[in-house]
C-alpha cells in the first residue's frame, strides 16, 4: 500500500529561516505571546513572535525588526536559546530562538489578532504550532535548573 503523499518531493516545500524571540517583560515573569492571524498559515494558533529572516541580517536584527513591525515594541534581543528544524506539510523552517526583554512601546496587534502576557507554567493551554513546542520544552528545561 502506497502512502498518498509518497509522491510529493520535500523539494517542492518552501523554506525558511525564522527569528523567534522569547520576549519577557520587565520582571522576567511573563512571557508575550501572539495569535495569528486566521487567514495565515497556522491561522488562529497562538505562537511566540518572530518573523523571516532576511538575507542581509542575522537573526538578533530580524526579531528586533519583526518585533517593531509587528507588534510595535522595542526588544533588547539576548542569549540564544535553541534552533529548531522543523517541517510542516508544505514548509520547512528554522527556528533561531533568542530571549528578548520588552525596552519599550505598548504592544499593538498589527499583524496579529491578539497578544497576552503569560506565565511560562501556563504556555501549555495555548494551541501552539509543533516547532514552538519545543520551544516551551527548552524553556522549561533551561528554568527548572534556575
Amino acid at each position: 500500500m502506497t502512502d498518498a503523499n509518497s509522491h510529493k518531493s520535500p523539494k517542492t516545500k518552501k523554506y525558511r529561516r525564522i527569528g523567534v524571540g522569547i520576549v519577557w517583560d520587565r520582571d522576567r515573569q511573563h512571557i508575550l505571546i501572539d495569535r495569528r492571524l486566521p487567514d495565515n498559515e497556522l491561522g488562529g494558533y497562538w505562537e511566540f513572535p518572530g518573523g523571516k529572516i532576511e538575507a542581509n541580517e542575522d537573526a538578533a536584527a530580524c526579531i528586533k525588526r519583526e518585533l517593531m513591525e509587528e507588534l510595535a515594541i522595542e526588544v533588547e534581543v539576548g542569549d540564544h536559546l535553541i534552533t529548531i528544524d522543523h517541517e510542516y506539510e508544505t514548509l520547512r523552517v528554522t527556528l533561531v530562538v533568542h530571549h528578548c526583554l520588552h525596552i519599550s512601546g505598548e504592544p499593538q496587534a498589527i499583524a496579529c489578532t491578539e497578544m497576552r502576557w503569560v506565565k511560562l507554567e501556563d504556555l501549555d493551554q495555548y494551541q501552539l504550532p509543533a516547532a514552538n513546542y519545543q520551544i516551551v520544552e527548552a524553556l522549561k528545561a533551561q528554568y527548572s535548573r534556575l
